[in-house]
């Protein structure tokens, strides 16, 4: 007679083959749901289980159902995600520059002794980090967050500071970049809390 599986071994597998047929590490995972990778692990050794709302909200991740994770039988996944995400993202950075550039374009014919125009794309350079903030943010992606941040900080310095010494005679405006240093210090700092306290979770 076949020994009747516990339960918790059931979901750990299904854990295990809907994270992998996702293409996702237990990090990652982690990562998009606010947990530890030692929770994620715990969960896939069958030494614990997540709550219902925890597999609620990795079904509709993964695009299946609760029950799912009950069931022997294992199901394909709906089409990567992930690869819509990236194309999302692309598309919108890429429409960025492009409004941009149709500015850089008008404007310089439009009024070409006004301004140095080219900045418009130093400028852009601090909006797309920017919408890469928020990207990461929608999208769990946490290093790439301290990423984007990082480049928003030290874009808007420059984007400053070339803007300062092309349109003002103001000395030392090299002194600016020093502000980018504490600043870069908190990002740094706010992503390892963040970190932290999922390691508590």
């Amino acid at each position: 007679m076949q020994e009747e599986r516990r339960i918790e071994d059931i979901i750990a597998e299904n854990l295990i083959y809907y994270r992998k047929a996702a293409g996702l590490t237990q990090l990652e995972i982690a990562e998009k749901f606010n947990y530890s990778d030692k929770s994620i692990s715990k969960w896939e050794r069958a030494e614990g289980m997540p709550d219902v709302l925890v597999l609620k909200s990795l079904a509709d991740f993964y695009g299946i159902t609760v029950d799912d994770f009950f069931q022997e039988e294992k199901k394909k996944l709906p089409k990567n995600k992930t690869k819509k995400h990236w194309f999302i993202v692309g598309l919108s950075e890429a429409l960025l520059w492009l409004v941009f550039g149709l500015a850089y374009v008008i404007l310089s014919i439009a009024l070409p002794n006004l301004f140095p125009w080219w900045l418009l794309f130093v400028y852009a350079s601090a909006a797309a980090f920017i919408l890469a903030v928020v990207w990461s943010g929608i999208y769990h992606k946490n290093f790439y967050q301290l990423i984007a941040t990082s480049g928003i900080i030290w874009c808007t310095i420059t984007s400053v500071f070339l803007t300062v010494i092309l349109k003002t005679d103001i000395p030392n405006a090299w002194l600016l970049f020093t502000i980018g240093v504490p600043l870069e210090g908190l990002a740094i700092l706010w992503y390892f809390l963040k970190k932290n306290s999922k390691k508590n979770k």
